[in-house]
């Protein structure tokens, strides 16, 4: 047996496991599903609060209605840049705090601004005041 001889056998098994291993085979068909229920209809739920005029490093708070208020505390992180501790908190009909959610975000100052917690959508523009 000769190297050409050789060099065929391996060619063809090789071109026989190429073949072979790249075939494709239509995938089972899965069924996956978005329901979105009357989204046309659905009012915007994005609440706009403006310019929200803020100091560094003090907390300001703002009334977002339904017994539910946002504790924004500013710290500069840079020449325009700002770390946003918001901190949502809720209380019932007797004025008993009932949920606490703290978070932290990076925003620039004059700078138009969109965040969503939980299910509230909010948008305002930090300015930091001097």
């Amino acid at each position: 047996m000769g190297l050409s001889h050789i060099t065929v056998i391996v060619a063809t098994i090789l071109g026989g496991l190429l073949s072979s291993g790249c075939s494709k085979t239509a995938p089972s068909p899965q069924r996956t599903q978005t329901v979105v229920k009357n989204a046309a209809a659905r009012p915007s739920t994005t609440k706009n609060l403006g310019v929200i005029q803020l100091t560094n490093r003090f907390e300001t708070q703002i009334d977002l209605g339904k017994g539910t208020s946002c504790t924004i505390t500013p710290q500069m992180s840079g020449h325009h840049t700002l770390l946003l501790t918001l901190a949502f908190g809720s209380k019932n009909a007797e004025g008993i705090p009932t949920g606490l959610c703290v978070t932290q975000v990076t925003a620039t100052s004059n700078q138009p601004f969109d965040i969503t917690v939980n299910d509230m959508d909010l948008a305002f523009t930090p300015r930091l005041v001097e």
